[in-house]
């Protein structure tokens, strides 16, 4: 007969009255699962300190993709704000470029792309990430463009003005057209006037109507003292009759500057200036020139 313990209970008169009948072997067993349970938990201790660390690990992981992600924003908005500032520029270039003829003017800005918000996950942030390597890649490549292409226009806009500067565009002095360019009577006889008279006042200054260089000065049959200016893409200006001159030959002139004064040497009737605009050495209408 197994043994076993009997817990009474007291009733309320105090008499004992018989309990709970509880087998020897039950505590024994529950101490048993008692201390089991402990040595098992004793055991998995390193496991549970690892899992608590793996927690630790993966709160600081979403913490740094947060901050990853903000950040990957963030540049989102830097990117779109530069290309809001390139875009003007581009747009620019482009009508300049097809002012000037700059070949390659018809290409069109190249499209830079935009990266759209991402809600969340390593996947979106990843692509998002793609996504903004390739829309700075293109950025960079059409700034370099748009700096190559400045760079261009620049050249092409300073060889313009300097061409400009060196066409002759202003009257060399101001006064009446006494003769003009082309054939004319004198007497019973037709010659050809290679340039126009200007009627002023014995002494007038006369101004250079462009930039350029002095290739001579001296006194030639026919025009007197007459000075010689060799300007830019073969063209040539001749000022004759003139009294005296203010320029020595290879000196370097520029637009308005005083170069000699009108009189009456050479063959003339009287006080005038004698012009001549030449192209590549043959005379041409020298009112084409003068726009002022």
């Amino acid at each position: 007969m197994s043994s076993s313990y009997v817990l009474f209970r007291r009733t309320a008169d105090g008499r004992l009255r018989h309990g709970l009948r509880i087998p020897c072997w039950l505590p024994v067993a529950l101490l048993a699962l008692a201390v089991a349970g402990g040595a098992h938990l004793l055991w998995r201790l390193p496991e549970i300190g690892q899992l608590h660390l793996l927690r630790k690990n993966v709160q600081a992981a979403r913490q740094e993709r947060a901050q990853e992600r903000a950040g990957l924003l963030a540049l989102n908005d830097r990117l779109s704000r530069l290309r809001q500032e390139v875009e003007p520029v581009s747009g620019l270039n482009g009508k300049l470029a097809s002012v000037t003829g700059l070949a390659g003017a018809e290409a069109q800005q190249r499209p830079m792309g935009t990266a759209g918000m991402v809600e969340g996950g390593v996947g979106t942030e990843r692509r998002l990430a793609r996504q903004l390597a390739a829309q700075a890649r293109a950025l960079v490549e059409e700034v370099a463009f748009q700096e190559s292409r400045q760079r261009q226009l620049t050249s092409i806009l300073h060889e313009r003005a300097l061409e400009f500067a060196a066409r002759p565009s202003i009257w060399p002095v101001r006064g009446p057209i006494n003769s003009d360019f082309g054939y004319r009577y004198m007497a019973r006889s037709r010659e050809y006037h290679k340039g126009v008279d200007i009627g002023v006042p014995y002494g007038s200054q006369v101004l250079a109507p462009a930039d350029g260089k002095v290739a001579s000065v001296g006194y030639e049959s026919g025009y007197g003292l007459m000075v010689v200016i060799e300007h830019r893409h073969g063209l040539s200006t001749i000022y004759a009759h003139l009294k005296s001159a203010e320029v020595e030959e290879g000196e370097e002139v520029k637009r308005g500057a005083p170069i000699a004064h009108s009189g009456m040497s050479g063959r003339t009737t009287g006080s005038h200036l004698h012009y001549e605009v030449r192209q590549s050495g043959n005379p041409v209408d020298p009112m084409n020139f003068m726009l002022n």
